[in-house]
């Protein structure tokens, strides 16, 4: 195959002022040594003294020697070595993530020998890579934006289903995820519960929110649109509904993959409804046994209940719901949470 000629290269990699160093010395050298020789041969010592003559000789070819190796390691210093390492450090900088690292020329003419036109050949290669991976960047992150808009879309279709259903707590979903908003945000300026709070991601928490009623899609419509109070066999079915939340919450994550979001919405759905004092369904747990979400929800998920109007009953006055929310503390609600929760002044908006 026949090898193609570089026109970008315009000059020879020739290290001119080493070689002619090397010229210059070995030339005075030489010139010193045949004034030495000279001078014996005058004197007819070298004639009488062979082994004066080799010496001289020797001396000469050992100090050539010495010379050119010195020569030679500027040459590979300049030529090889500082090269290889300028090529060293900008590879190690881009394996850390840096592709902004650039290899400035060693001529100082502004020409280009096959050095130079390597560094060209880096530096274009750096900068593609610095183009491709911005691009990518982009790419992800623009996928990133449309997945997470599909999945909050997916979540509000989903909790919108629940209220269609059950049209009697319409707008319950959206004031539950306010209320526990106002809490996380509470129990985290207070400094309250770090060491369960502090992986905690608030935005899929307050996604997470909206499906803590799920199940309900499962109850039917002669339990769930009920104007009046349920029997006690249709009230142990609509209790069933956290079960059924958890298991939708599972196929879920079972298809999807998804694991944070659904993490949290799977302690929502099965926790709510569990009281401090064990009380509570589905499983009886009784004070800090209860998650801290749960107990967080469940102080949401009752405060909408009492401030909102239901076929079997009026919507509580402010003052009528405090009092009930400080009736359960202890029993129903997590003490710290409810006098936590009642220090909240924008609990009145949102009545």
């Amino acid at each position: 195959m026949k090898k193609e000629k570089d026109n970008r290269i315009n000059a020879k990699h020739v290290p001119v002022k080493e070689y002619a160093l090397l010229f210059l010395v070995l030339a005075a050298f030489n010139g010193f040594h045949m004034w030495i020789y000279q001078t014996l041969e005058n004197n007819g010592m070298v004639e009488s003294n062979t082994r004066l003559a080799i010496n001289l000789l020797m001396l000469f070819v050992l100090f050539s020697a010495a010379v050119a190796t010195v020569i030679i390691g500027l040459v590979r210093e300049r030529t090889l070595t500082r090269p290889l390492q300028k090529l060293g450090e900008a590879a190690r900088n881009i394996t850390k993530g840096d592709l902004s690292v650039r290899i400035a020329p060693l001529r100082k003419d502004g020409k280009k020998d096959f050095v130079e036109v390597l560094f060209d050949d880096f530096n274009a290669m750096t900068g593609e890579l610095a183009f491709i991976n911005k691009n990518l960047q982009d790419l992800v992150n623009e996928k990133t934006i449309k997945v997470v808009k599909l999945r909050d879309a997916i979540l509000k279709t989903m909790s919108n289903m629940v209220e269609y259903r059950d049209y009697f707590t319409g707008g319950h979903i959206g004031r539950t995820q306010r209320t526990v908003h106002l809490l996380l945000e509470e129990i985290k300026k207070q400094g309250l519960f770090q060491d369960i709070i502090r992986n905690w991601d608030t935005s899929l928490i307050l996604q997470s929110v909206q499906l803590h009623d799920v199940g309900k899609i499962v109850i039917g419509d002669q339990i769930l649109k009920k104007p009046g109070p349920l029997s006690n066999d249709e009230y142990d079915e609509m209790k069933n509904h956290v079960f059924y939340g958890l298991k939708i919450i599972e196929r879920i994550e079972t298809e999807s993959g998804e694991s944070e979001l659904l993490k949290y919405a799977k302690i929502f759905a099965l926790t709510h409804h569990e009281k401090w004092d064990g009380s509570g369904y589905p499983n009886g747990l009784s004070g800090d046994k209860i998650p801290l979400h749960g107990r967080i929800m469940a102080i949401a998920d009752v405060y909408d209940a009492l401030i909102s109007e239901r076929p079997y009953k009026k919507a509580l006055t402010f003052e009528e719901t405090v009092k009930k929310i400080m009736d359960g503390r202890g029993t129903h609600f997590d003490p710290v949470l409810i006098d936590l929760f009642m220090s909240i002044e924008p609990i009145r908006f949102l009545l």
